[in-house]
């Protein structure tokens, strides 16, 4: 039940004296039925049984912020570190990310390794690349809201793999 019907109810109820109170209400731009005193462009009389007198209250907080900056996100490689060697005969490398503020529930990553995305998305910021050719890396890391939408990417990140070489053995 919304909280100004029920704060109407209430009213009703405590304040019971015979003057008569003039009621307003209209819906917001949520399909939420708002009550007040003052009248508004499109709101309809309320018709109460019982005259009643209620205090008056500021409904400027039902509206909209329109100042409210969305947060501003911020990705990054953490490791490897940009242009960093990293010498694994294997292949394997281990990335992780860095978002901040810290994201929300819902929220998820991608990691992108040479323009591509490396699995599907997740909600956290560590990954494994596995059988990479020697080389130069790029990578890439995607901040994605709950409604799929990229709201940070990282700076491209490089780093560099070194393996054995087989005709040295």
């Amino acid at each position: 039940m919304n909280w100004t019907l029920t704060g109407i109810c209430i009213a009703a109820m405590l304040f019971n004296t015979f003057a008569e109170a003039k009621i307003y209400r209209w819906k917001d731009k949520n399909g939420n039925w708002v009550y007040s005193d003052k009248p508004k462009k499109g709101s309809q009389k309320v018709k109460l049984n019982a005259p009643m007198v209620m205090p008056s209250t500021n409904t400027d907080i039902l509206q909209s912020n329109k100042n409210t900056k969305p947060i501003a996100y911020q990705a990054s490689i953490s490791s490897p570190s940009h242009e960093q060697t990293i010498r694994e005969n294997t292949g394997t490398v281990y990335v992780t990310g860095q978002v901040t503020p810290s994201f929300h529930k819902g929220f998820m990553v991608q990691l992108f390794h040479n323009g591509n995305a490396v699995g599907p998305k997740q909600s956290t910021t560590s990954f494994v690349l596995k059988s990479l050719s020697r080389g130069e890396h790029k990578l890439k890391m995607a901040v994605y809201n709950p409604q799929g939408k990229a709201i940070a990417t990282s700076p491209e990140s490089t780093f560099f793999l070194h393996k054995a070489s087989v005709a040295n053995r």
